[in-house]
């Protein structure tokens, strides 16, 4: 198996197995206050296998700190790679994971990882910054939408 792609963003959507991926507003960072909530994000992945690898596979896609401590419950899954069609050495299966109301608490790195079948197949950071005193985040811009959690 290999990950073609693999995006913490915005927003992806995917149609059927094999068909189209969309990916809206890819980032591996955010500047904000915290503690704060992402309203919504998705992780989007393209999955390519061969002939082979056909058939069930345990998917596990887990969003921890740097130290492995979940953020949010890991999610566990059984995923069906469709036979490779005749004619074809490959196939691919989009997967999209929206998240709703994410809450990071502090600043720090955090790591999307998907496993399948217990093997890390993409690694993907977040890395979560305060905003700096000027107001001007580098490369980034500043998270709009998020909102500071309650003390």
């Amino acid at each position: 198996m290999n990950i073609e792609i693999a995006a913490i963003c915005d927003a992806a959507t995917a149609n059927g197995a094999g068909g189209r991926l969309n990916i809206l507003g890819a980032f591996d960072r955010i500047f904000s206050k915290f503690p704060l909530v992402i309203p919504q994000c998705s992780t989007a992945f393209r999955i390519r296998y061969s002939r082979s690898e056909a058939g069930m596979h345990d998917l596990k896609l887990s969003f921890e700190d740097v130290c492995g401590k979940p953020i949010v419950p890991p999610m566990q899954s059984k995923i069906p790679l469709e036979p490779v069609a005749q004619g074809f050495d490959t196939a691919a299966v989009n997967m999209v994971l929206n998240l709703q109301r994410l809450q990071i608490k502090r600043p720090d790195k955090y790591i999307i990882r998907l496993l399948v079948d217990e093997e890390e197949l993409a690694s993907l950071p977040l890395y979560a910054l305060e905003v700096p005193q000027d107001g001007k985040a580098p490369d980034a811009p500043i998270a709009e939408g998020e909102q500071e959690l309650p003390n």
